[in-house]
């Protein structure tokens, strides 16, 4: 074996392996540990796919070599570019189809014109509540004349940032993951606006053209990547789409905008024989024609035009959403009370103190590693209506993995808001903490509360370890 870096892989997976053996004997012979929760490294199973209509409708539309994809949730809409010049009629034709009105949110992720060409027909079919935009200067007449009928209607215009959070829906949470602040270079495609949409735990990777200068940028940036369902960047160009990027994002599903036949070779079979390689089920709109994703914010659905026409039924959106749960806790049986034999206890010594043994987790890993690498104290819309929109995001910037248990999050009163069961973060994985209630997997967890529990105005969130030793506190207006 001459690969560096996957010897340097197998080390740590070994170790990984002596670590969960070490816990395991800890749990079999003391039970010191409740609720272990093992981060999963494949994503074979595709433990989210079920049969769902859930009231989150995902289409990503078939406009030929070019993206566009309309999120619908509760009357919400949110439009993700609109292909090319000649495809902004069969985009609007597809929303009114769906039973589309208005567009609460369009988002132009570059200015190049398989991604806004269509907007000024879109504009000029809907009212439009506000536009997202990666504002880039581009010296493009489509793009100029896309922002001049933006202003002339007066809709209201963001240049997106990383780190923003964008308010559509309280039961969205929205972040924008690209461009930076300090844009990287010229290329359009490098500074793709990039989108992470959550509903519940599933969540959704919204990539435009991102080159992989860009992937790395984001990766750097300690943002959440995780996501069940991809985007895939540029078309499936090998110049997006790195091992590095995907081993971050883990998807389940990749879903591919491309062309038939298109000039430039999309997808390219780097990129396809290396989704394959992790187990990534692929759509491509070329051969499944319109991909609809529908979640309950549990697991999802996925549908195509070519198999099923049905997912042009209008009712489907509108339909109340029966949440199952992904797993169901066992019953045990209940066992018949043991008889004790007959006899009297001999009295106990006045004064007696039993002495009572307080079991700890063991410290494994580098605790020094985790940090509060992001926070949201202040939800988008109605507190008490959004209290998922409260989070703090952990993330470990070393080089082993930690074994997080019985650590605590407090506020600036030093009240203990939430004490972490035991679960293993691995070097560059981040876990979230919602204030609100939720399946807990290996990157979300949940407080539980039934109240907002930051405060909007300020607060202080203190990390601390099972002994009380502060890890790391940080306030809203904090940068790391």
């Amino acid at each position: 074996m001459d690969n560096p870096e996957k010897q340097t892989w197998l080390f740590h997976a070994s170790g990984f392996v002596a670590v969960i053996f070490v816990l395991v004997s800890c749990v079999v012979a003391t039970g010191c540990l409740d609720n272990v929760i093992i981060p999963v490294f494949t994503n074979g199973g595709h433990t989210h796919l079920a049969d769902n209509e859930g009231k989150l409708s995902v289409y990503f539309l078939d406009v030929g070599q070019g993206d566009s994809t309309l999120f619908v949730v509760e009357g919400k809409t949110i439009l993700i570019d609109a292909g090319e010049v000649d495809m902004g009629t069969r985009v609007v034709s597809d929303l009114r189809k769906l039973g589309v009105t208005n567009i609460d949110l369009l988002v132009a992720t570059h200015p190049h014109s398989d991604h806004i060409g269509g907007m000024q027909t879109v504009l000029a079919a809907f009212p439009v509540g506000q536009v997202l935009d990666a504002g880039l200067p581009h010296p493009s007449p489509i793009y100029e004349h896309f922002l001049e009928t933006v202003d002339r209607k007066n809709i209201p215009y963001r240049v997106a940032e990383q780190g923003q959070t964008i308010d559509v829906d309280p039961a969205l949470r929205i972040i924008v993951l690209s461009p930076p602040a300090q844009r990287i270079g010229d290329d359009p495609n490098i500074n793709s606006l990039v989108l992470r949409i959550s509903y519940g735990t599933i969540d959704f990777l919204m990539t435009g053209d991102l080159g992989e200068e860009g992937e790395d940028a984001v990766i750097r940036s300690g943002y959440p990547l995780d996501a069940e369902i991809l985007k895939v960047g540029h078309h499936g160009s090998s110049s997006s789409t790195s091992p590095v990027f995907l081993a971050r994002v883990r998807p389940e599903m990749g879903i591919l905008f491309v062309g038939e036949d298109n000039p430039y070779g999309h997808p390219h079979k780097e990129t396809l024989n290396l989704l394959e390689k992790i187990g990534v089920t692929v759509y491509r709109t070329d051969r499944d024609g319109t991909v609809v994703v529908r979640t309950d914010g549990m697991s999802y659905s996925v549908k195509t035009d070519t198999k099923d026409p049905g997912i042009w039924n209008v009712s489907a959106l509108r339909e109340t959403a029966t949440v199952k749960p992904v797993f169901t806790i066992p019953t045990f049986p209940v066992l018949d009370p043991v008889p004790l034999p007959p006899g009297t206890l001999p009295p106990l010594p006045v004064n007696l103190s039993i002495p009572v043994p307080v079991l700890t987790a063991p410290q494994i890993g580098n605790a020094s590693s985790i940090s509060i690498s992001a926070l949201q104290f202040d939800a988008p819309g109605d507190d008490r209506q959004n209290l998922n929109g409260e989070w703090v995001q952990l993330t470990n910037r070393g080089h082993d993995i930690v074994l997080i248990a019985g650590w605590t999050l407090s506020d600036k009163d030093q009240g203990i808001l939430y004490t972490f069961p035991a679960i293993f973060l691995v070097p560059n994985e981040s876990v979230t903490i919602f204030s609100g209630t939720g399946t807990l997997n290996n990157t979300a967890l949940f407080m539980g509360k039934t109240d907002p529990v930051w405060g909007n105005s300020g607060d202080l969130a203190i990390l601390k370890d099972g002994k009380g030793m502060i890890i790391d506190q940080r306030s809203e207006g904090d940068r790391k």
